[in-house]
């Protein structure tokens, strides 16, 4: 607006001028020649500069249509000159800047799109896209993994998979032999497009490595208990040894043979309590009283507050759940010294009979590790009761939850199946 109001002033100027010199030519009796051979140069002069606002006018709007075309293209990294006409070069400007910051978001939208593909085909699980007839893209994984034979109508191979999957697992047969594979899938469109983001994760490899983790951790805490109780003995007899030369005494034969005896015995323990953990028998349901169940936890622990809702029933292994909460009970007071206050809470809904085991000691120091097998804080322990609690408590079908109280301690839940009617039959 302020170039145009420029334009129109130079103009407006200009007759101004044309009329003051018309009037001091006509006050001066100047020649009516003279007076129209200046109006006829000021009118030619008038029309070349028309003309020449137009041309540039017509040039700095081309020059923008070429820029919009551009942009509308793709193409960011043209840029205009400064524009002829005057009253446009601020608009020539801005699209300048506009194209500018284009092609910088262009430039880090390319970085960004390639480092998620160097992602994708660093992953180690298949990732597939379709669209609602075939199949778009697949990552190296994915190429890699499944035999091209298969790959022949992905659609309908896409489809089969859906059909076999169960619980979110399927298993697919590669190079003769079968493995299992975690599928998951996901839907999206992008413009009048739909898509299908699948993604298929080997869980025998994931397992496999999990086998692996776990038997360098079994076999170092083995080869650690083994050599704490060798040591020991191996030193006590190369002293006896040593005191066969001399006189015997009775007395430190006695200790030596009774600390051989004791490191014996723990190692035993230790290697026994492994095998009842890998030979622990399948879990025996029936329907049971949690009153009795109750009754039978007073007896052994007459100390212990147990709180509970009369005649419940509940479907499990009495004698394995009752070896559960022996543990915990067990494991929550020998956590300190004097022994910690213990409370058994069990609480009822609908489905589920709800077990709370609490107790006021110092509570768990590394909730990562508790309940792995061979971990345990206690000079004394092995490490095997939370493992083979939380064992049991998974073949009933319900899960172990270790966590520390809000106030202080240690708190164990599990859940097990509530049987409304007692009188009901389970298969």
């Amino acid at each position: 607006m302020m170039r145009f109001n420029a334009f129109s002033g130079r103009w407006l100027t200009s007759l101004l001028l044309l009329i003051l010199v018309n009037g001091l030519l006509i006050t001066h009796d100047y020649p009516l020649a003279l007076i129209l051979l200046v109006n006829l140069t000021s009118a030619l002069w008038f029309l070349i500069e028309t003309y020449r606002d137009a041309i540039a006018k017509r040039n700095t709007i081309n020059l923008i249509d070429t820029l919009l075309i551009s942009l509308r293209q793709g193409e960011y990294a043209i840029r205009a000159n400064e524009a002829q006409d005057s009253a446009l070069s601020s608009t020539v400007e801005h699209l300048n800047a506009l194209a500018t910051k284009m092609q910088r978001d262009q430039r880090l939208v390319t970085e960004q799109q390639d480092l998620l593909a160097q992602i994708i085909e660093k992953v180690d699980f298949a990732l597939l896209v379709f669209n609602e007839h075939s199949c778009i893209f697949r990552n190296q994984y994915a190429a890699q993994t499944f035999d091209a034979s298969d790959q022949s109508n992905m659609w309908t191979w896409y489809k089969a998979l859906l059909a076999n999957q169960q619980q979110g697992k399927v298993a697919l047969t590669i190079n003769g032999k079968q493995h299992a594979f975690l599928i998951e899938q996901s839907h999206c469109r992008i413009g009048e497009q739909n898509y299908v983001l699948l993604v298929l994760k080997q869980l025998d490899s994931i397992l496999y490595q999990q086998e692996k983790d776990a038997l360098k951790k079994f076999v170092r805490i083995l080869s650690h208990e083994i050599n704490n109780t060798l040591a020991p003995i191996g030193t006590v007899a190369r002293s006896l040894n040593k005191r066969l030369a001399n006189d015997i005494d009775k007395d430190s034969f006695a200790t030596g043979l009774t600390l051989i005896n004791e490191r014996a015995n723990y190692l035993k323990s230790f290697m026994d309590n492994y095998v009842s953990l890998a030979k622990l028998p399948a879990a025996h349901k029936n329907i049971e009283s949690c009153d009795t169940l109750c009754e039978q936890l007073t007896a052994i622990y007459p100390d212990i507050k147990i709180q509970y809702e009369q005649s419940v029933f509940g479907f499990f292994d009495i004698s394995q759940i009752k070896q559960v909460l022996c543990h915990l009970i067990n494991n929550a007071r020998e956590a300190s010294s004097p022994s910690p206050h213990v409370f058994l809470n069990l609480s009822a809904n609908d489905t589920d009979i709800i077990f709370d085991v609490i107790d006021t000691g110092p509570g768990f120091s590394n909730l990562e590790d508790a309940g792995t097998a061979f971990y345990t804080t206690k000079s004394g322990g092995n490490g095997i009761g939370l493992m083979l609690s939380r064992v049991i408590i998974e073949n009933h079908g319900s899960v172990l939850k270790l966590q520390n109280h809000t106030e202080s301690g240690a708190w164990v839940q599990f859940a097990l199946e509530r049987v409304i009617n007692n009188t009901n039959s389970f298969k």
